[in-house]
């Protein structure tokens, strides 16, 4: 037997990595364009604030104040459309076309066999006349009559189907069928164990026949077929532009339609979010003197400073319109708390913000109606919709980690940290500053003081956050990564328990995995940077701000696109400024590969096709669709109907 085809090395898998990076660095080279042609700064430094938007890494090499608008304004909107919620958005968007895409050629091909299986049936039922006469008659079907008839009134009850926790899913009208794609023989003999998603599709009654020695009656046949939508058998129905939204949620089932609901619930939050950070921030420093004054000193207007700021914590980009990032700010409460909502909503708490939204609708939405069933089904099964939806109990337990996380970076930082005797802040506003630096840490890259003044094991410790800032997402990815044990559309009772993958699949094999996978890179990269600064480094063995560390925690910082910077002395901007051109093409190198290590080694079963997952016989050759089978064994049972033993 042929050993069983890697998905990841399928080549007609219709998303892999590879596209991800063409759509990043796409963005980036568009975006670095348009700086580099509004003028002011050198092509490389364009390239690697674009590729800093585009990553969401966010080291600058010039101020950003002393920007062209419209430089400004290009930052903020490549990471806008380069961010993880938007880029695992698309997934849904492009789920969904393929559903569409899918039912036209689902249509056209039954529609085929259709015709070719009833010029098959009519010429048995010419040679049945024309030969001995037997103990029934029958009518011949005209060649605008469909195989099989249209729904009948008592088959319009859908029977819901039960989710596994013994959840029924209802019916958005009075059927809600689902279509299975590329379902195997071997799958048939397990269909009584199979979850479907689908309501009951009629099936036309014929008359009994009155003829003892018949093979086997209609029902028992039918009762040995997958049921088909009544949709397909429908004359009326000229072609798939035929059909309105309703009949396309009957054919596509409670999969497309949750798709589809999900897809609103993304489009919300994340238009809603930056409108709320960026309404907050407005009302907050219109009326703010002294704040203003500082905008005003740095020629900045208040509106665009509230939503670049917004939108720059919310996408993590770490960019600021102000030089020393959040420095200016240190004593505003507001604008703090704020913005360390924004990014972890943004980015590290979004799995878990979006489970709960979820949740909560479910709770006020009535039992049994359709966008119940559609929120229950994004609850039970949250790995067939979307990449960043994860089960209740890996939910739970991705927030934990974070808090665990924070908390021990948090007590790091304060055990080890000195203030000064009396400090001119307050012992709540130290903790909001550092509730702040600490959020900033793992992903968004902001600062509220320079990090060359922090203690050495609290830089050490940074670099330790900032190393495995993507590690919780990624590892909860992989652990409920469960396409790899069974193919998408099958729900076998013991396989399929809140899409659980294989227990053998232990955590700590995934935290190895993912540590091996980042490692050599980080390294790579920072060996090729010593030896493109190796001049400078050894020249100035006494300019420690220009050491192997700083240089090694902006290798690290680029890496876990998080953007935090040692500095350097007489400047605002990050210390890749100091780097050669040489330096910081590498850099920009590791923000476009860092940005990738979050996702997972192979397509991820929210956005691989069931096609794709289907294994060729001995010959090479894929089965074909379950109902072209359907299609040929009823019209073969049908015929055995006219003849005898």
């Amino acid at each position: 037997m042929p050993p069983r085809e890697s998905v990841v090395d399928n080549p007609k898998s219709p998303l892999r990595r590879c596209h991800h990076y063409i759509y990043i660095i796409s963005w980036a080279l568009l975006s670095s364009l348009i700086l580099y042609c509004a003028g002011g700064i050198s092509y490389v430094d364009a390239l690697l604030l674009a590729s800093g938007a585009a990553t969401q890494t966010g080291l600058n090499t010039v101020d950003l104040n002393r920007l062209h608008v419209v430089q400004q304004v290009t930052l903020l909107v490549v990471s806008m459309v380069t961010n993880v919620i938007f880029v695992h958005s698309l997934l849904v968007v492009i789920r969904l076309y393929w559903f569409r895409k899918r039912f036209k050629r689902a249509i056209n091909e039954a529609k085929m066999m259709c015709r070719a299986q009833r010029n098959t049936l009519n010429q048995r039922l010419a040679d049945v006349e024309n030969g001995p006469s037997r103990s029934f008659s029958r009518e011949r079907p005209s060649e605008d009559t469909p195989l099989l008839s249209t729904v009948t009134e008592e088959s319009l009850t859908a029977s819901p189907s039960e989710s596994p926790g013994g959840r029924k899913y209802g019916a958005t009208s009075s059927m809600s069928p689902h279509i299975t794609f590329c379902e195997t023989d071997a799958e048939h003999e397990v269909k009584q164990r199979r979850r479907t998603y689908s309501g009951t599709w009629s099936r036309r009654s014929f008359p009994e026949i009155d003829s003892p020695q018949r093979r086997r009656s209609f029902s028992e046949i039918q009762n040995d077929m997958p049921p088909l939508p009544s949709l397909m058998w429908q004359s009326s129905i000229a072609s798939y532009s035929d059909w309105n939204e309703a009949q396309k949620e009957e054919l596509g089932g409670i999969e497309y339609r949750a798709l589809k609901t999900l897809f609103v619930i993304l489009v919300c939050y994340y238009v809603i979010i930056h409108l709320l950070g960026a309404l907050l921030f407005l009302v907050w420093i219109l009326p703010n003197k002294h704040y203003g004054q500082i905008l005003a000193d740095n020629g900045l207007s208040r509106p665009w400073w509230a939503i670049f700021t917004a939108g720059s914590a919310f996408n993590d980009l770490g960019f600021t319109l102000t030089p020393n990032s959040m420095g200016s700010f240190n004593t505003a409460v507001f604008p703090l708390l704020v913005m360390t909502f924004l990014i972890v909503l943004g980015n590290t708490g979004f799995p878990c913000m979006l489970r709960f939204i979820i949740w909560t609708l479910s709770q006020f939405t009535t039992y049994g109606s359709p966008l119940d069933d559609e929120l229950q089904f994004l609850l039970d099964h949250p790995r067939r919709c979307f990449t960043l939806l994860f089960p209740s109990t890996e939910t739970w337990r991705l927030a934990a980690v974070l808090l665990l996380i924070n908390a021990i970076d948090l007590i790091i930082f304060y055990t080890l940290q000195e203030f000064p005797h009396p400090s001119p802040i307050s012992a709540g506003l130290r903790l909001v500053n550092g509730l702040f630096q600490i959020a900033s840490t793992r992903t968004a890259g902001f600062t509220i003081a320079s990090l060359g003044t922090l203690h050495p094991a609290v830089q050490v410790s940074f670099v330790g956050m900032m190393y495995i800032s993507a590690f919780p997402i990624a590892i909860a990815m992989r652990k409920t990564n469960v396409y790899e044990e069974r193919s998408l559309g099958i729900y076998n009772e013991e396989y399929d328990e809140h899409d659980k993958p294989h227990q053998s699949d232990s955590l700590g094999a995934h935290i190895q995995r993912q540590l091996g996978f980042d490692l050599w890179f980080v390294m790579l990269g920072f060996f090729f940077v010593a030896v493109a600064e190796g001049k400078r480094l050894q020249e100035n063995r006494t300019d420690i701000a220009f050491s192997l560390f700083p240089i090694l925690f902006e290798i690290v910082s680029a890496y876990g696109t998080v953007g935090l910077s040692m500095g350097y002395p007489g400047t605002e901007t990050s210390l890749c400024r100091e780097f050669n051109g040489v330096s910081k093409v590498i850099v920009i190198a590791m923000q476009v590969r860092g940005r990738h290590r979050g996702l997972p080694h192979a397509l991820d079963h929210a956005i691989l096709l069931p096609c794709d997952l289907v294994e060729p016989d001995e010959q090479g050759r894929r089965p074909e669709w379950w109902w072209k089978r359907w299609i040929r064994k009823k019209s073969s049972d049908l015929g055995n109907l006219f003849t005898h033993d």
